[in-house]
């Protein structure tokens, strides 16, 4: 490493307080972390009926409300690595609830749509997350208000301008 980088790093690292570890309920990460195992926990239940993966919904969520999308495009407003995206979007079409096509004015690109099974899934599916949202036994206000601070962390939390996921780590060699 260059002298002057290390020298930079150190005067960086004389600045900031050390702080006390707190105990583990008391993190932040912990606590989020906490609630999306939880939450997840209780929505797959109502998942299988349906037989998608919590992810595979999330899927269908966005084909519902956006119609098809280029398999980039899937991956970049569900924040998932497209290495994760591509082998989950060939299973959803095995169960015939997708299918990823190249238009001929880009064979570069995959577009994901719906299939009939698919669309299908949408009216069953808005039965069960009235039947989830009843076995939370919370308030709607409470849930919806929840939601949108979650919304807000996610946007507003870390350095400005920054990928919630690097597309990349690259490896220093000094």
């Amino acid at each position: 490493m260059r002298r002057d980088v290390k020298r930079k790093c150190s005067v960086v690292r004389s600045l900031i307080t050390p702080v006390e570890v707190p105990g583990l309920d008391s993190h932040l990460c912990f606590a989020l972390y906490a609630a999306s195992n939880h939450m997840t926990r209780l929505f797959v239940p109502f998942l299988q009926k349906l037989d998608v993966t919590y992810p595979q919904y999330l899927v269908l969520v966005v084909l519902w409300e956006r119609g098809p999308h280029g398999v980039g495009d899937l991956a970049a407003l569900l924040r998932m690595e497209f290495g994760t995206l591509s082998p989950m979007l060939k299973r959803m079409e095995s169960k015939r609830l997708i299918t990823r096509q190249r238009p001929p004015s880009d064979e570069r690109r995959v577009v994901v749509a719906l299939t009939a099974k698919g669309v299908s899934l949408r009216k069953r599916t808005e039965q069960m997350l009235g039947e989830f949202y009843c076995f939370l036994n919370m308030p709607l206000d409470e849930l919806t208000d929840l939601k949108d601070r979650l919304h807000h962390f996610v946007m507003s939390a870390g350095p400005k301008g920054s990928s919630a996921l690097p597309r990349k780590t690259l490896k220093l060699v000094s």
